[in-house]
């Protein structure tokens, strides 16, 4: 620029000054843009997440909800079912208020809860971690089977199904795990499993138990056996790489529910309904009609 004339000179220094002037422009594809929240609308409840969460939150009607006091919100899940013309929904929330897995209905214009499948105190880690949402029934998906609670969910009507069993039916070590729901939804079949005898008792939902079925001597060693290792296995697997399902008894709950399915099924008779497979059917209790 020195050996220019003077003019030129004077022109070169303002092009250089303007140039420095310049905005940068930044392209709108690497332009920050604020965090939109993801947002869901089931009727009138809306579910709001931030795409940086893994919580949720919950409203009714433009008013925070906190499903039993849980501030630990998980998932919430829509069900075919309605109430007062409100979606009900299925939750999941975790933590010191967590309330487990909830049905959630509107009645008198108010949303309530009920829980379905509690946390477990001493195996909060593995139920936050994998949430029971229950298992779809085979050859009727619209039913849920929430085995380790001893009830299930109509996901068309919204009905609670449990029935009127004797013992111990829920926990990792009942008695008597429920297995199937009848297809009048009325009785439902428990397998019954003490290692030495193996059965299925099929239960009314009010008038106690409506059929027996004694399996065969073999089924622990030929059928169950196989099935618990197995959970084990896929469990110990999951521990070791740190990643996975890591609760032998879901795992061995779940392989004996798609058993049960796959061998047994329900059929109607003069007995009512009764549960047959394996070469047997069951039958009302001696001394005991439908």
């Amino acid at each position: 620029m020195a050996c220019l004339p003077f003019p030129l000179r004077r022109l070169a220094a303002a092009a250089v000054l303007a140039a420095a002037m310049v905005p940068i422009i930044v392209p709108a594809a690497q332009a920050q843009t604020p965090s939109v929240p993801v947002v869901r609308q089931y009727g009138d409840f809306v579910v709001t997440q931030d795409r940086h969460s893994t919580q949720v939150t919950l409203a009714f009607r433009q008013h925070g909800y906190w499903p039993g006091g849980a501030r630990e919100v998980m998932e919430v899940r829509p069900l075919a079912a309605t109430r007062e013309g409100q979606p009900m929904l299925l939750a999941f929330a975790k933590g010191f208020t967590g309330q487990g897995t909830m049905l959630i209905h509107v009645q008198n214009g108010e949303p309530l809860m009920r829980p379905i499948s509690p946390l477990q105190p001493n195996n909060s880690v593995r139920t936050e971690g994998d949430p029971e949402w229950g298992v779809p029934q085979p050859g009727r998906p619209d039913v849920l089977l929430f085995a380790r609670d001893g009830r299930a969910l109509d996901t068309r009507t919204g009905e609670l199904l449990w029935f009127d069993v004797p013992g111990n039916v829920t926990g990792d070590h009942a008695s008597a795990m429920l297995v199937s729901v009848s297809p009048d939804g009325r009785r439902g079949a428990y397998l019954t499993n003490a290692l030495t005898k193996v059965g299925m008792i099929v239960a009314t939902r009010d008038d106690g138990v409506a059929g027996v079925l004694d399996l065969p001597p073999d089924t622990w060693q030929r059928w169950l056996k196989p099935l618990s290792d197995a959970a084990s296995a896929q469990a110990g697997a999951a521990i070791k790489a740190r990643q996975g399902r890591t609760d032998s008894n879901r795992i061995r709950r779940e392989l004996e529910l798609a058993w049960f399915g796959q061998q047994f099924q329900w059929k109607d008779g003069k007995n009512g309904w009764q549960v047959t497979g394996l070469g047997r059917s069951s039958a009302p209790p001696q001394g005991k009609q439908p």
